[in-house]
Parts: structure tokens; C-alpha cells; sequence
């Protein structure tokens, strides 16, 4: 078998986490009120760790030569996303300044060579309105660094050191979310993506030992950490924000699932958003969301409309905008495929 442990058949199961997982996000940045808010963004923060884990699972084949042609096609393909998507910032954040009357102060700001070291290396895209940008930053990174070590063939040497990054992750975002400190010192590459990745890549790495877990273990424990996990986030323990560790845990657990029950049949509609609509979900979202917020703070909408209307509002635009991206990506492709043939 030439992709190894890793089987290539689409995942239906996988699919319906990723549709979650993707539409789970939108409430991280545009939270609801109270307690609910709370239990909705530990979802999409929960989300994200299953995105990088699954980065980290499809990376994984028992053919180093092989793993390091697929990572590096992986990594032009999203350094290609990720710069158009940084352009569409870039240019819904020059209309935002200039409708602001404060385009001169925003440019003063983009003399600053710091600016750009935060952004490449600590995925801080706040200059242009861009946070959810550091995932993929991260991702590119986490891509360039799997590429090494299959190109070294030393991935298996390198889970050595995965407790100590899961332990630095846990760390970083229990001291950051506990004391206010700046996310993107946990929101990086080596701090964010790279232990859930690592995690990902040694699952696929012992995908036969992970299989013959009983599955009343694997759901009992995906119950037992959710459930911990939304506790967390509402209650501290000795004053310490601490759900890191459950979050990291319920997205291990679901994902893990499923693998086990990869499905046999596409539900409409939530299987066309988790596998093709999910990351176009993640990067468009947040310019949405800002958009329509901007109108409403405009119109002098209510607070309770703001918190409780914009959220699904968001969401529901940010599918219908998805579908269209993909749809017109896939036409492109279509259309380079057959253009060669005519010649």
C-alpha cells in the first residue's frame, strides 16, 4: 500500500467533525454572552487542535521520499491560500482605515521591522485585521518542519520530545489565557501548531494500536473530557484557566474516534462543509464578521443584536461564501486541466 498506515478513502465520520469544527470557530471570535459563549469557544478552540491534528495525521506515510513529496505539495498549496488571503485582508483593512480617517497613523504603523518578525514567527496578523492568519502561518511552518524530518528520517526520534511540546502548549495557553498575556505567544507555530500536530503524525504512526482500543473507551473518554473541558472554561482551578488540557484531550478523543468509525455514507450538506467548504469557512469568517459588525455599530444596532444575531448571521454568510469560493476554485482547476488537452 503506498500510502501506509494512513488509508486515503474519504472519512465521512471526519467529515462531520470538520464541518463542526469549522463552524464551531465562528463563536471564538464572535462569542455568544455568559456561559454559553464560554462552552461554544472551548468547541472551537477544540476544533483547531482537531484541524492541526489531522494536518499532522494526513503528513504521516511510512515512505519517508514519499511523506516529504506530500508535505511539500501541502505547503505550496497553503502558502499559496494564505498569501491571496493576505491580500483580501490587506485590502478590507486599507478600506476600513480610510473609512476611519485613520489610513495615516495605520501606515506609520507598517514602518516598523518588528511588525513583520511578530508576523512571521508568532503568527501576529492584528496590523491588517488578520488573527485568524496565524493558524496558517503555523500550519506552513509545522509543514517546513515535517519536511525536514522525513527528508532525515527522523520523525520517529522526534516523538520523543512530543510530552514536552504537549507539556509547553498546556503551559503556554494556561499562562496566557489565566493572566491575560499575549495569545500569540501560544498562538505560533512551535507553541500552537506543532504539539497537536506531532500528536496527529504518531497517531497515524500507530494507527493499528490506536484501532484495537475498545470503542466504549475511546467514547467514554470523548464524553468524560468534553465534559471536563466545558467545566473548565466556566470554573478555574486555584485561580488557573486549565481547560488547555481537556481541550487537547476531547480533540484527541474525537479525532481517534474518528478513525474508528471512518462512516459509509456523506450526510448532505454537513459532509460538503467539513471537506470542502471548512478552511474557506476559517478564513473568510472573520472579515464577515467584522464587516457586519462594522454596519451594525453604523445603524446603532442594540448590544443584544450584536451578540446573539451577528454569531449565526456569520455563520450562515460565511457557508454561502464558502461554497461559492469553492465552487470558482474548482472551475479553475477544471479549466487548466482541459486547456492542455485542446492544445
Amino acid at each position: 500500500m503506498s500510502d501506509g498506515l494512513v488509508a486515503r478513502q474519504r472519512n465521512y465520520t471526519m467529515d462531520i467533525v470538520k464541518c463542526i469544527a469549522a463552524i464551531g470557530v465562528v463563536p471564538v471570535h464572535f462569542q455568544f454572552p455568559c456561559v454559553i459563549g464560554r462552552i461554544l469557544c472551548s468547541v472551537g478552540v477544540c476544533g483547531v487542535v482537531v484541524f492541526f491534528m489531522i494536518s499532522g495525521y494526513y503528513a504521516y506515510d511510512p515512505d519517508d521520499e514519499k511523506a516529504a513529496a506530500n508535505i511539500l505539495k501541502r505547503f505550496k498549496r497553503n502558502l499559496i491560500i494564505t498569501l491571496i488571503a493576505l491580500g483580501v485582508y490587506l485590502i478590507f483593512t486599507v478600506i476600513e482605515q480610510i473609512s476611519l480617517g485613520i489610513f495615516d497613523f495605520w501606515l506609520e504603523k507598517l514602518k516598523d521591522p518588528w511588525l513583520y518578525v511578530r508576523a512571521v514567527f508568532m503568527g501576529d496578523f492584528e496590523f491588517i485585521a488578520g488573527d485568524p492568519l496565524w493558524f496558517m502561518a503555523a500550519l506552513i511552518f509545522s509543514y517546513l518542519i515535517f519536511f525536514v524530518l522525513h527528508k532525515l528520517k527522523i520523525t520517529k526520534y522526534a516523538y520523543v520530545l512530543l510530552p514536552l511540546l504537549l507539556l509547553l502548549r498546556i503551559g503556554m495557553e494556561t499562562y496566557t489565557n489565566t493572566f491575560g498575556a499575549d495569545w500569540h505567544m501560544s498562538g505560533n507555530f512551535l507553541v500552537g501548531a506543532m504539539p497537536v500536530m506531532l500528536l496527529g503524525h504518531y497517531i497515524a504512526y500507530r494507527k493499528e494500536n490506536f484501532l484495537k482500543i475498545p470503542l466504549y473507551m475511546t467514547v467514554s473518554f470523548a464524553v468524560i473530557s468534553a465534559a471536563l473541558m466545558f467545566l473548565t472554561v466556566n470554573i478555574t482551578v486555584f485561580e488557573l484557566d486549565v481547560s488547555q488540557i481537556f481541550k487537547i484531550w476531547c480533540g484527541a478523543e474525537i479525532f481517534i474516534l474518528a478513525i474508528c468509525l471512518p462512516g459509509s455514507n456523506e450526510v448532505p450538506l454537513i459532509s460538503d462543509i467539513g471537506a470542502k467548504y471548512s478552511l474557506y469557512i476559517y478564513l473568510s469568517h472573520y472579515l464577515i464578521g467584522m464587516a457586519i459588525k462594522d454596519v451594525m455599530f453604523s445603524i446603532d444596532a442594540p448590544l443584544w443584536v450584536i451578540d446573539y444575531v451577528l454569531p449565526p448571521v456569520v455563520i450562515v454568510v460565511s457557508v454561502l461564501l464558502s461554497a461559492g469560493i469553492y465552487a470558482l476554485v474548482k472551475a479553475i482547476k477544471t479549466k487548466n486541466k482541459a486547456e492542455p488537452s485542446k492544445a
